[in-house]
């Protein structure tokens, strides 16, 4: 029998691998058509004085052409943005018997999910509803979002007949029925808890979600997938009838693929990508070895400084550190620093990726707050050039008090100096060009990260820097990256119909400004909670997650919401390298093989020292944030 099933599951792994295949590139394909259209909206704005008609509509169709195609790629791949920190140390049995949840659960969800999408679709064919500027028809779109639902839901069965094979035939048959079994009643939970006193209890019932949820990430199920699931049972619970949650099923999966507003985060991660292709993290750390490497530390001066530099273009902490570990980490061998901190520095160095504007922490924090983009990226502009003033500082010290550990590079001529700022010199325009332009008013953020992507490939084929193979791994790893976040995105817009119905969120902030206490006393519990979110996952996804309840509750202790989007981004950052889960210390981990994780988190204490006492900077002096965005806005 185990053989018959295991037959099974693989002819079904290669029917889903090989239509998926097709999918994901028309999915890479839509991440650079989608640029087109934005970059000559913004050119006829500016020579013209004409807007482009229909040119976001366009985008929001690529957008939706995206998203869904390169879901069931996801799964295929097993790439979803998940927890590991406690099922790494399971046993294979148990393992498994979660891997059996994880995969049963969100497949009879998604089958549920393509039904819902796909009588979405009926409904706007039945009255033949258009797109508003060029009149075209919605319903194929929303078909080809069922249509990926559908092929997400086949590689979800392949995945879980692939487990259940591998379960049975290692004679796993307890854990096998456990799974089932779990499943079973997770999926219950709505007809378990009808007419008790919970399901009246909003609030309760929404804390009691909120920890299942909790409970269903940490043991591994992917987070996107988690919320809808919980986001779904819950509204199940509320209204009994079907019909409201089979309603949200049908539109937040389509509106948020097709929300013009997330079309900033494909625009962004392509400019960072074709960034790190055409070796911008090169010229970068060259030009600041250059200047800076014959100083004490010098190196890893030059690390930092290359870091806050690639930082412009990349957006994201872990792909800064890993990337400028390709170039600075040989560097730093070669002249002897400890090699614990060589991946310290750059570890802490990645973080400014997240801070220094263009930023995704930004980006998806403004998402979720509705905060003004513009103003965030420009509040992150001081707080990370002190931040890497901060690393700079904590180099020296380093250097003076035990210089064995970083040795001085050598010296260079004042002609190397000025040759190696041309180097530079076209991407720093670049830079100045984004966050200029969204200044000034030229363009929005979405815009300016189309004109920024468009930008990095033109400077990469004129340096010739870029391969046709290398601009191809570019959008297939936005079509990626982009998947996994707006699954993430679309499990928070169905979580987030819940917390609504229950009003959770509004609750909470009533019941702590109640409380009564200093309000700094509970920012101080805040930031606590922060440091300790962030060394279990990711920034975005715990942006995700926990703003849509601690945002309120901020918004009553009276802070500014454009401050705390500040202060939150370093405080995720701070957890990306702290134990037991370090993201960046463990990126760098895999880079540095032979350097042991304990002497990187033992090297890395100074600079996370460093960003708590940049918090507490920002507390005592609001303004360092608030400042420029005052001036500017």
């Amino acid at each position: 029998m185990s053989s018959g099933i295991e037959n099974a599951a693989h002819r079904l792994s290669v029917l889903s691998k090989s239509i998926n295949g097709v999918f994901y590139k028309l999915s890479a394909l839509a991440a650079g058509l989608m640029v087109i259209p934005t970059v000559l909206d913004v050119l006829s704005r500016f020579l013209f004085d004409k807007s482009l008609i229909g040119a976001m509509e366009l985008v929001e169709f690529c957008m939706v052409v995206l998203v869904f195609s390169c879901l069931g790629y996801i799964q295929d791949d097993r790439s979803h943005i998940r927890v590991t920190l406690l099922t790494d140390h399971f046993s294979p049995s148990i393992r498994e018997m979660l891997e059996t949840v994880s995969t049963l659960c969100p497949f009879l969800l998604l089958c549920l999910v393509t039904w819902c999408v796909f009588q979405n679709g009926v409904t706007k064919s039945g009255t033949n509803e258009l797109s508003g500027m060029l009149g075209i028809p919605l319903a194929p779109f929303i078909f080809y979002g069922a249509l990926g639902c559908l092929i997400f839901s086949l590689a979800l069965l392949a995945n879980f007949i692939s487990v259940a094979a591998d379960m049975l035939s290692r004679k796993m048959y307890v854990s096998f029925l456990c799974g089932i079994a779990l499943s079973i009643l997770l999926l219950s939970l709505p007809f378990l808890v009808r007419g008790t006193e919970l399901a009246d209890n909003y609030m309760l019932l929404g804390s009691l979600g909120m920890l299942i949820l909790m409970a269903s990430i940490l043991l591994g199920m992917p987070i996107g997938l988690a919320m809808a699931l919980m986001g779904y049972i819950g509204m199940l619970v509320i209204y009994p009838t079907f019909k409201a949650s089979f309603s949200m099923l049908g539109v937040n999966p389509y509106n948020v693929a097709s929300n013009y507003t997330y079309t900033v985060v494909p625009m962004f991660i392509l400019m960072g990508e074709l960034a790190m292709y055409s070796g911008i993290s090169q010229d970068l750390f060259n030009a600041a070895n250059v200047w800076l490497g014959r100083q004490p530390g010098g190196l890893g001066i030059a690390t930092v400084s290359g870091c806050a530099g690639f930082a412009a273009v990349s957006g994201d902490s872990m792909a800064t550190a890993v990337t400028m570990a390709s170039v600075a980490l040989p560097e730093m061998r070669k002249k002897k620093y400890d090699p614990g901190l060589a991946c310290a520095t750059l570890a802490a160095g990645g973080t400014l990726g997240i801070l220094i504007p263009p930023s995704t922490g930004f980006i998806f924090y403004a998402l979720v707050t509705e905060v003004s983009i513009g103003k965030l990226f420009v509040a992150g502009i001081i707080p990370g050039i002190l931040l890497t003033i901060m690393f700079i500082a904590v180099l020296l010290f380093i250097a003076y008090r035990k210089p064995e550990l970083s040795p001085r590079g050598e010296a260079t001529t004042f002609r190397e100096k000025i040759r190696s700022i041309r180097g530079i010199f076209a991407m720093v325009a670049l830079i100045f060009l984004i966050l200029g332009g969204i200044l000034l008013g030229w363009f929005s953020p979405n815009e300016g990260g189309a004109v920024g992507a468009a930008g990095t490939l033109l400077y990469a084929v004129c340096r010739r820097r870029l391969s046709w193979q290398d601009f191809k791994n570019a959008l297939d790893s936005t079509a990626e990256v982009t998947g996994r976040l707006l699954l993430i995105l679309i499990g928070v817009s169905i979580l987030g119909t819940f917390l609504a119905a229950t009003a959770l969120p509004y609750d909470l902030a009533d019941a702590v400004v109640n409380l009564h206490a200093n309000k700094y006393v509970l920012l101080t519990a805040i930031v606590i909670f922060y440091i300790i979110m962030g060394c279990l996952m990711n920034v975005i996804p715990m942006i995700l997650l926990t703003l849509p309840a601690i945002y309120p509750t901020i918004i009553e202790l009276g802070f500014d919401p454009v401050w705390f989007g500040v202060v939150v981004v370093i405080l995720m950052e701070a957890g990306q390298i702290t134990p037991p889960v370090g993201i960046n210390v463990f990126a760098l981990s895999s880079v540095a093989t032979d350097v042991p994780m304990a002497s990187i988190f033992r090297r890395v204490v100074p600079f996370f020292l460093a960003m708590m006492f940049l918090v507490f900077l920002l507390a005592a002096f609001p303004q360092i944030a608030l400042w420029l965005p005052s001036i500017l806005f």
